[in-house]
């Protein structure tokens, strides 16, 4: 008799969800699996030469053979076949085993369906993928969401330079800083040189050693910041825009302005958009 597992999952029940994904979702599967761990594409067996979201597009999951092997209130378990992966003795690929978390956590089995819909939008939007032909679950969001950004059809088709003041104030503060912690680290502030006796005569907070310390501390911090800022936008705006593809100039050259500018970078998108918008109408 079967039991049910420690999520208090019905095994028949599951053994029916895991085999419906595997049959209808296997690409939705592979779209989730990239969005929640993008590090995947290293070891999936991909052409990793194809700019990302051109390569991301034409994905079906039976590329990589994506099963869904199991799956609880918090976690989806899938395996793929691996990159560079030969066939056995048995005649089978090797796999590699990945978690796609559920976060949230579901509160219970019977919130499944409705959850892996949202992860699959979600996962679609992330990677600049069409989302329209999901269940109806997925649309009001979505359009609430496309009225909050390039609502019109506006898009931007091109790169835009700092503007002259703000814009290139904050991008030079952030290279100094960078070119602070690259000169601490390289010893060129130390004791007897230059850079050592200026800070230890103006630098308020300790002289020189308060400096070193201080840029130390905030390396990590704002490195993270400026990393997280450069995703953001990506996925926010560049990833629903199809005339700048991933990789392409355009792309990273907003992607360097982003991380040096921050929000600047995000103003000046999104103000292009509404100057857009306004000539559409």
């Amino acid at each position: 008799m079967a039991t049910t597992n420690k999520d208090g999952i019905d095994p028949t029940s599951l053994a029916r969800t895991l085999s419906h994904m595997n049959k209808d979702h296997a690409t939705d599967l592979l779209h989730m699996l990239i969005h929640f761990s993008p590090l995947a594409l290293l070891q999936l067996p991909l052409d990793l030469e194809k700019p990302i979201r051109e390569l991301v597009r034409d994905l079906r999951g039976e590329d990589v053979d994506i099963r869904l092997v199991d799956m609880s209130l918090s976690e989806l378990k899938v395996r793929t076949r691996a990159k560079g992966a030969v066939k056995d003795a048995n005649g089978e690929f090797r796999t590699i085993a990945y978690t796609i978390p559920i976060y949230p956590p579901m509160k219970s089995w019977g919130e499944r369906r409705e959850r892996l819909v949202a992860m699959t939008k979600e996962a679609r939007e992330g990677l600049g993928l069409p989302v329209e032909e999901l269940p109806e679950e997925g649309k009001g969001k979505k359009e609430e969401k496309d009225g909050k950004g390039e609502k019109g059809g506006a898009l931007v088709d091109t790169y835009l330079a700092p503007r002259l003041f703000w814009d290139g104030a904050v991008a030079i503060s952030v290279a100094f800083f960078f070119g602070c912690y690259a000169a601490v680290r390289g010893g060129y502030v130390e004791q007897g040189l230059w850079a050592w006796q200026f800070t230890q005569k103006w630098w308020p907070l300790g002289g020189a050693g308060g400096f070193k310390w201080l840029v130390n501390a905030m390396f990590w911090p704002v490195l993270a910041i400026h990393i997280t800022e450069m995703v953001m936008f990506d996925r926010s705006r560049l990833a629903k825009n199809e005339k700048i593809p991933m990789g392409g100039l355009t792309w990273l050259k907003w992607m360097v302005s982003v991380f040096f500018e921050g929000y600047m970078a995000f103003r000046r998108y999104d103000d292009k958009v509404e100057e857009l918008e306004r000539k559409q109408h």
